[in-house]
């Protein structure tokens, strides 16, 4: 059996703010055919039904002068749709490239299913905002280099990531899904440029664990982050 052609994963650190810029030029260096998402389609329908409203209760809530404190940045980040979906489109409306949706739909539903009740609380808030205001490209930035840093020692041992038993074991189950929905649409698809986007330790080797990258490595395809995509000034 011929293997599909080469493809490139691009490994990103979700709510960063300046994601849809540095999507949108790596979209444009990478020049793919047709793009892989590590976005669930409830996940984005979820966001254009009911995100205009959460944002509204978290302006609401927010303490006062607390608005870009760097924790009210994120939970903002996170309701808006993806920026990996917005750059996404960005390019296809440039290109003509296929964009397609491939992570869990129920898995995201359990995932949101809390985010008005627990999330956006007065409390919670108030909590949130006594927390050290880190700028949330700072901690972007910091997630991209703990990931290069676990990438130089793989396999990595799983519990360097710092998620609890169940997070791996979910991590797994997705990548496994996302798995079955992308393969076949590479053999299908084998004369056209693949780029997948997805979270930074998806493209990890972790001892014990089989995620994402790992599935398709020795198949031609290259793994990148994202920040290290030049970025043009016009963008």
């Amino acid at each position: 059996m011929n293997e599909p052609t080469a493809g490139t994963m691009i490994g990103v650190v979700h709510r960063d703010p300046a994601g849809e810029t540095r999507l949108l030029a790596a979209l444009r260096q990478a020049r793919p055919d047709w793009i892989t998402l590590e976005v669930s389609p409830y996940a984005v329908e979820y966001r254009r039904r009911q995100g205009p409203e959460l944002l509204a209760q978290l302006a609401e809530r927010t303490p006062p002068n607390q608005a870009e404190h760097g924790e009210i940045r994120a939970i903002r980040e996170m309701l808006q749709i993806p920026f990996e979906v917005r750059a996404a489109e960005l390019y296809r409306a440039e290109c003509g490239a296929e964009v397609l949706l491939v992570d869990d739909s129920e898995v995201s539903r359990e995932l949101l299913a809390d985010v008005a009740a627990e999330l956006l609380t007065a409390e919670n808030l108030r909590a949130l905002v006594r927390r050290p205001d880190i700028p949330l490209s700072r901690t972007v930035d910091s997630f991209y280099r703990r990931a290069r840093r676990l990438l130089a020692d793989e396999p990595v041992p799983p519990a360097l990531l710092g998620f609890s038993g169940e997070r791996l074991a979910l991590l797994q189950v997705r990548d496994e899904k996302m798995e079955q929905v992308i393969r076949p649409l590479l053999e299908a698809r084998r004369e056209r440029r693949w780029v997948h986007v997805g979270g930074v330790f998806h493209l990890l080797r972790v001892r014990g664990l089989r995620l994402l990258w790992e599935r398709f490595a020795g198949r031609g395809v290259e793994r990148r982050f994202l920040d290290e995509f030049a970025v043009d000034d016009e963008d």
